[in-house]
């Protein structure tokens, strides 16, 4: 009788894994997701009221939680042709942890703080 034994080594805890481009760090302050990202990793941990206002022009406000530099940052959600985080994008993340196209970001859930993780993963 055959049996199967699956041994997991390693389980990266990045839900979202992105490298930016350069709409990413260009001066539209704006992170551009992908829909089914955002559909599968964060809609489902918001509030019924937050993934609802998530769908709008308006957005809802997330908060980030950068474990590299340990501050805490306000963005805002919302649905545009895609899914984008904005607001001080710009002077929060790209300016001040000197982001530039080709580096790669990660974004985890952390239901304990009810907030995003994130971390800069590998520079260009």
């Amino acid at each position: 009788m055959a049996s199967s034994l699956s041994l997991e080594l390693y389980s990266d805890p990045w839900g979202i894994k992105k490298v930016l481009t350069d709409s990413d760090t260009s001066h539209n302050n704006m992170l551009i997701l992908y829909a089914y990202q955002v559909e599968e990793i964060v809609l489902p941990e918001l509030s019924e009221d937050a993934a609802s206002d998530a769908q709008t022009d308006d957005g809802t406000e997330l908060e980030f939680w950068d474990i590299d530099t340990e501050s805490l940052h306000e963005l805002v959600l919302k649905r545009k042709s895609s899914y984008i985080l904005t607001g001080n994008w710009n002077e929060d993340f790209i300016r001040r942890r000197n982001l530039n196209a080709g580096d790669e970001i990660g974004l985890q859930w952390d239901p304990y703080n009810n907030r995003f993780n994130f971390s800069v993963l590998m520079r260009a």
